[in-house]
């Protein structure tokens, strides 16, 4: 809007009014007991949104919920974590010697340096081996040609599964460690 020659623009005074009010309600004691609440609240919501599943939450969920879905906080953050690891799986594969002998092929972490950057392709292929019977076949024939040379005599080959459950959070007491026989193959010649 132009008045007396002067470009005067409305928008930019309105906001800088609305501005002005602003910060004076915040440095109020009234404006700053508002937003203190406001901001307990919004950080209760999502303690309690996230808490794990007990009494105190089913309590609170039915009283919270309409500001929670009003402010969007409702939120459940077990989708990133839906099933937290309960155990330790290891994978070894045993190797049978014609003289009676017997070597172990294991997945090792690796050292510092280079360990962190094939970690993932061997979990990977262990979490693989371990749920498809299809694979198996093949790592235990890639094992053995790992473990032998040309002129030593294999005669069988197992792969075993290891698991070991993790106790819950404040239990100490041992859980069992269970080991299953995943493959088992007679070997008549080198794979």
């Amino acid at each position: 809007m132009v008045v007396g020659g002067r470009v005067v623009d409305d928008r930019r005074s309105a906001e800088n009014k609305l501005s002005d009010i602003g910060q004076r309600f915040e440095r109020s004691v009234v404006g700053e007991v508002l937003i203190s609440g406001l901001v307990t609240v919004v950080v209760l919501i999502g303690v309690a949104w996230n808490l794990p599943n007990s009494e105190l939450k089913r309590s609170l969920t039915p009283t919270l919920h309409p500001v929670a879905a009003a402010a969007g906080l409702q939120q459940n953050w077990q989708m990133y974590a839906p099933d937290p690891i309960s155990g330790l799986e290891s994978l070894l594969v045993r190797v049978r010697m014609a003289d009676g002998s017997e070597r172990d092929w294991q997945w090792q972490r690796g050292d510092r340096v280079v360990g962190p950057f094939t970690w993932y392709r061997w979990q990977k292929l262990k979490e693989q081996v371990i749920r498809d019977s299809g694979s198996r076949a093949g790592l235990a024939h890639w094992v053995v040609r790992e473990l032998t040379t040309p002129a030593e005599r294999p005669v069988h080959v197992e792969m075993l599964f290891r698991n070991e459950q993790l106790p819950a959070p404040g239990n100490a007491g041992p859980k069992p460690v269970t080991v299953t026989s995943l493959y088992s193959e007679p070997l008549v010649g080198r794979p």
